[in-house]
Formats: C-alpha cells, structure tokens, sequence
C-alpha cells in the first residue's frame, strides 16, 4: 500500500502504500508516491513502504460502486463515432461532444454541452462524466487520450483526475489511470492518456457495452472541461507490429516453492482490486498455486476493512481469502493488525474521545477478534501485528502522529499492547512487527533494535521482524541488508522478508529523471536477475535455518504492482505483463539452489 502525494525530502527514501499494497499491497490502484523523511546514506536509495497496494488505496472498490449505481439509473447512451481508419491497423475513434454524455458518482448534478466540450462540477471524490462505447467494440490495450481543461478552482483544491474503464452490468474496471493535480493547469487545456489493459483481458468482450469517462479524486471543487476524446484500438495480432514467434523467457523453474525449506509467499489482491482478484482470476491463481506456498492479501486483513466501526467486524471477503488457500495447500501470512496510516485507521478510532485505558481495552479487543476468528480456520502461520511504528528520522523514534500513539495517552504502549492481546488469542501463531527501510542499517533499525532488546527484557510476546525489502537496483548493498539482518538474528528472532520487490527505476537518486528507464531491457532483465539472486543470497547467508520465517514477493506481474505510477516504471516483480518468467525469477531460484549470482 495505500492517498499519495509527492513532498520535498532530505534523504532519498521513497515511501509508497504498498502495504497496502497489493499491495499489498497493495495495490495498483494508487496515485502519485508519497515520501518519507530517511537518513541521508546514499544517491540512491531503499524504496520503502507503508506495508501492500497492489497496492494500496481503495480507490478501485470506491469509485466502482459510485460510477455503477449511476449508471444503471440513467438512460442508455452509445457513443458516437465521427472518425475511423482501418480496424485491423488499430482503430481511431472520436467521441461526440455534443451528446451521449452524462454524469457519473454519486451527488453529480451532470454535465453540460458547450462549445469548449463536456463540463461537470466536481463536487466531490468519484464525480465525473461518462460515455457508452457499444458491444462489441475490443477494448483492450485501446488508448484513450482525453483533452481537459480545468477551472483556477480546481486546480487550487489540490484534487487530482482518473480516467477509467468499466464494463457495464458486469461494473468490471479499469482504474489505473491516475493523473495528478500537478499535471494539469488551470484554463491550459492538458492531454491525459490511459491504457486500457486488465490481466484477464476483459475488454475483449461481446456481451455488454464499456463506459469511459474520467472523474476527480481527493477533495475536489470547481469544475472539469473535456475538450475531446480520441480512443486507439489495439491492431490486432496479424498485423501487430508487437506480435513475434520469438518464445516467451522461461526461467526453467518448475515450482519456486520447493527449492525452499521456509515459506515462498506472495501478495496477492482481492476484492480491493477485481481485476486481480485471487479468487476469480485465473492466470493469478494459476501462478500463486505454481511457485508460492504462502500467501499475504494485499488490503483486506487491515484494519479498516477488518474493523470498520467500533461494533462491526467484517470478515466475509478475508474468510473466502483464506478458505481458498486452504484447500490449495497455501498457509497465510495474515496482515495487519495494527497500522496507523490514516486512510487505513477506522474513524471510530481516530475519533476516539474515551480514556486511554478505554482505547486500548478496546484494542485489546480488536486483536483480540481479529486474531481468534482465524485461529479457527487452522491456517494461519503469522501475523503482523504491528506495522511501521518507528519513524524515518536521525535518531528514530515512535511515531507520535499515529492515531494509536495519541489515543493510547501519547504512548507506544499500544504496540506491546498488541502483541500480548495477539499471543493471548493464539498461543501458536508467530508475531511479527513490521518496517520499511530497517534493510539500510541505519537510526531506524537501531531504534527497532532497542525496542527487541526492551521486549525480550519484559517477556512481550514477539516472534520475529519482517523486512519489507521495497528496495532498488543498487541500494542499500547485499552486505548492509546482511547486516541489518544479522542484528535481529542476533537476538534469536525470526526473520522474513515480508514485501519484497526490485524496482528498476530510482527517481530519488541524484541523476533523476536523466537517467530514467524506459524500456525494459535484455540487459536491465539480467542486471535484476542478479540483484535478486543476491538478496535472496544475504536472507540464506545470514539467516540460520531456524529463523527463517520466509520470502514474500509483493505482487504477481509487474503491471499489478503497487510502484507502478504513470511517470514512474519500475517493472519490479518476477513476471512480466502477460504472466511469463522473467530472469528475475531464475535469480531468486538460483541464490535458493546455492548456483552462483550472474547477470548471465
């Protein structure tokens, strides 16, 4: 995971909601970084994360739910074509901007026709206007470049902009798209493109009409003027100049998971990104079942989708989560119980006006359930049950803005607090805490550590740590993350590598955007398949056989994961687009197999 907004930083620590996201993840669905103030160690740097995803912010589940509801309400409208060429070179369309339009999300009062396009108020978060493109037209990889214009208004709220994507009766989307309010510019008219490109490819389909239309996000006012819009089909695969009889890579790994002795796991989305969705696409069942045998869920065992009000606990989705990977041989890895990124802490907790002893009684309780519910499942294998506590400074301390730290009487005891409500309701289940950024080695881990050496002292129930590992092609070294490692080994603790992805491109090192990738590669491919290799070869050096709690990938193909935003590719994980190996993959086997790290 997890909304996201860039900020000046200091050090050169990028800090995404993966954990969230994806995304992990969390997932895909989020905009623009966020960062996070770091010690300065290097050019470069560890991209870390505020845990999954895909991934993440929900904005996929939000928006789908608003854009629906009115649709289905409104009249039926098609899309008018005033422009065509030849549908097997790739088909151009141009919308009508002088009808088929309406608005979409809910409290939009329309939209309106003028000579400049189509207008709509932004009136608040999912407001926009939409249009029908009539079955059977294929969409998928269709371009679609919109024209917009936007009033001083918006511009001043900050509010950023989402094309999109959706199947109508199925409400089956495309949410990827998200322009930020910094690419736009108020009375300047600014193009924005959006890829329609889901993993199932669902666009291609004959059964029902698609709507398009683009809607505000964040805390929007002020109106939105669509000038145009220009939709690029796909050439199809005889004449695609992408289509070739060259093989896809394979890395000759039948299943990853069995050249391990300690869990192979991976984040994986679910209702917070139907796309992606675990349980209803097959490609990504198909690869999760082949190489993992321990899952994260990128979003929905965090505590808002867990514990939306104080009364309600919501466990429907991560039952079926769990329940299919049990009769897949798959054990969980569950996260999380406690994390204090704000889009991810209920409003009953934020706004909690009790005690401090009544807050934490209440999060007593809340692991308590949490914890219990899935005992019973007997599928269970770890939790993490406290998630980034400690901040990014010089030295590193509690984070004192997290709603838990206040509530609790502007105390860290919440955390100690967690563990012990967590080993009541479970005697079995390992416990983790879980960070970003610990791999460099630096104030934040030697905080984390201070906090192991505090816990051991008072017998606080703590099984191990886990690494987020958000990391990048250079940075921080093998032998820093060794260290790094080596210093909770030392206490006896378990470790696991709770999030790890290799991102490609680095926009916090000094030579940014100069030195920006934009193709991926033969040789970036083998330059990550050897940095991979090397990771996993640290976690096996330094790690002794007892501690290993395991490796979890954050994602499954590059395109789903949590880092990619639409100025920043990262091609981070260990299967391209289409679901195919990549060297990454023989990487990360090879250092499990004890073969030498090469870029060969």
């Amino acid at each position: 995971m997890r909304n996201l907004n860039l900020v000046p930083l200091l050090a050169f620590s990028l800090l995404i909601s993966a954990c969230g996201g994806g995304g992990s993840g969390g997932s895909s669905n989020t905009p623009t970084p966020t960062i996070s103030s770091a010690p300065a160690l290097s050019s470069s740097s560890s991209v870390a994360t505020s845990s999954s995803s895909s991934s993440s912010s929900s904005s996929s589940s939000s928006s789908s739910s608003s854009s629906s509801a009115v649709a289905t309400s409104s009249s039926s409208s098609s899309l008018a074509v005033s422009s065509t060429s030849s549908a097997t070179s790739g088909q151009i369309i141009t919308a009508d901007m002088t009808s088929g339009w309406r608005g979409n999300g809910t409290g939009n009062t329309g939209i309106t026709y003028s000579n400049g396009g189509v207008s709509f108020t932004a009136s608040a978060a999912d407001v926009g206007a939409v249009f029908d493109v009539a079955k059977p037209t294929q969409l998928e990889n269709a371009v679609v470049t919109m024209v917009v214009n936007v009033s001083s208004e918006f511009k001043a709220s900050g509010a950023d902009l989402q094309i999109f994507a959706q199947v109508k009766n199925t409400w089956a989307g495309e949410w990827n798209c998200w322009s930020s309010n910094s690419e736009v510019t108020a009375g300047k008219d600014t193009t924005l493109n959006c890829t329609i490109d889901e993993a199932d490819d669902r666009f291609n389909q004959s059964a029902n009409d698609v709507q398009i239309g683009i809607q505000a996000k964040g805390s929007p006012t002020g109106v939105v003027t669509i000038k145009s819009v220009k939709i690029t089909q796909a050439a199809t695969a005889s004449n695609s100049s992408s289509s070739s009889s060259t093989p896809a890579y394979s890395a000759n790994v039948a299943h990853l998971k069995d050249l391990a002795t300690f869990p192979i796991g991976i984040a994986v989305s679910n209702t917070d990104s139907p796309s992606y969705n675990i349980l209803t696409n097959t490609k990504e069942q198909t690869l999760a079942e082949k190489h993992f045998n321990q899952m994260t869920a990128g979003n929905i065992m965090k505590v808002s989708y867990m514990h939306p009000s104080q009364d309600t606990f919501y466990f429907k989705d991560a039952d079926a989560f769990v329940d299919y990977a049990k009769t897949k041989n798959i054990k969980i890895h569950a996260h999380t119980l406690v994390w204090h990124s704000d889009y991810q802490v209920p409003t009953f907790m934020k706004n909690w006006s009790g005690t401090a002893t009544d807050f934490l009684t209440m999060l007593d309780t809340h692991v308590n359930t949490l914890v219990d519910h899935f005992k019973a499942s007997n599928n269970i294998a770890s939790w993490d049950v406290v998630n980034e506590a400690l901040t990014d400074g010089n030295p590193s301390t509690f984070r004192t803005d997290s709603a838990f730290y206040i509530k609790s009487g502007n105390s860290a005891v919440y955390i100690e607090r967690a563990f012990k409500a967590a080993r009541l309701a479970d005697a079995n289940v390992d416990l983790f805490y879980n960070d970003y950024n610990i791999e460099q080695n630096g104030a934040k881990m030697t905080k984390l550590v201070d906090m192991l050496t505090d816990f051991q002292a008072r017998s606080i129930p703590i099984t191990g740590v886990g690494f987020q590992m958000h990391i990048t092609m250079d940075y921080p070294s093998a032998s820093t993350i060794s260290a790094a490692m080596k210093k909770v080994v030392d206490k006896g603790l378990k470790v696991k590598i709770s999030e790890l992805d290799i991102a490609v491109n680095n926009p916090y090192s000094s030579g940014w955007p100069g030195n920006k990738v934009t193709v991926f590669t033969n040789d970036i491919a083998m330059n990550q398949k050897k940095r991979y290799c090397e990771v996993v070869k640290a976690y096996m050096d330094t790690v002794p056989a007892n501690l290993r709690a395991g490796i979890t990938v954050w994602g499954s193909i590059d395109k789903n994961s949590w880092l990619n935003t639409k100025d920043y590719l990262t091609w981070p994980l260990l299967f391209d687009d289409n679901y195919n190996d990549k060297p990454a993959l023989r990487g990360f086997a090879d250092a499990l197999s004890g073969t030498a790290c090469t870029n060969l």
